[in-house]
This record gives C-alpha cells, structure tokens and sequence, in this order.
C-alpha cells in the first residue's frame, strides 16, 4: 500500500447536534481531515439529520450554534454530504427543513439518497468514523 495514497473518509453523523459533544467533535474532526487532504464525505442519518435542521435556537439549553458552520464545509473541500431519505422521513422533515450548502457548481451540496445507495457509499470508503 502506497502512504502517501489520499484516503476516502466518511463520517457519519447519527446523533442530535446537542446534548452531547459527538456532533461538535464530528465537524472538529471533519475539518481537520481536510487539513490533510483527505477525500472526506459526510452522511446524516437517524438522529444526525437534525445536525443541518433550520430554526435552531440552544441558547435556552446554553449552547451556542455551532452547525451553521455546516454551511462553510464547501470551503474546505468538503463537498459530498448525504442525508439518508428514510431517516428525513421517519422524523416527519422534509428537505425544506434543512439548511442549504451552496457549492460553486451546485444549488446545494446536500444529496438526499435512499438507505440502500449510502450503505454503497459507505463501503466504498477506507474509513469510517461513526458519532
């Protein structure tokens, strides 16, 4: 194996952005990777899809917004973000509730895919970290 080969990582975003430190490490860690040069994608599903929900306020829980920093993950080379349709779905959202990531050449950087293609996203990947 060849080490100065790039690396495909994919993090995958399962919990609620607050409550616990999973999800702020997660984006810390995000950003590091592509510090590296990492090839890095991200994927939401279940609960970490209220990660890029609009609308919210954790200043009543004493929290400052962190995920607006979401918005800024183009900027870094990190540009493949899924949500898992079924987890959308099931937690009664529709795209609209999400915040947009613009890209240059794209609307939003955001790919809604099915279950089934982002388990093939995932094991395309050399590495996965799970929060």
């Amino acid at each position: 194996m060849n080490p100065s080969k790039t690396k495909k990582f994919m993090y995958v975003c399962r919990r609620a952005p607050y409550g616990t430190i999973y999800a702020f490490e997660a984006m810390e860690l995000m950003l590091m990777g592509s510090a590296f040069g990492q090839d890095i994608s991200v994927a939401f599903i279940d609960d970490g899809i209220y990660q890029l929900a609009k609308y919210q306020d954790p200043a009543s829980i004493g929290m400052k917004q962190f995920t607006k920093g979401f918005k800024a993950l183009p900027d870094f080379d990190i540009g493949k973000l899924y949500v898992e349709e079924e987890s959308l779905n099931s937690r009664g959202l529709v795209k609209s509730d999400l915040i947009e990531i613009p890209m240059d050449d794209l609307e939003n950087a955001i790919e809604f895919v099915p279950a089934e293609k982002l388990s093939e996203l995932i094991a395309q990947q050399d590495v996965l970290l799970q929060f």
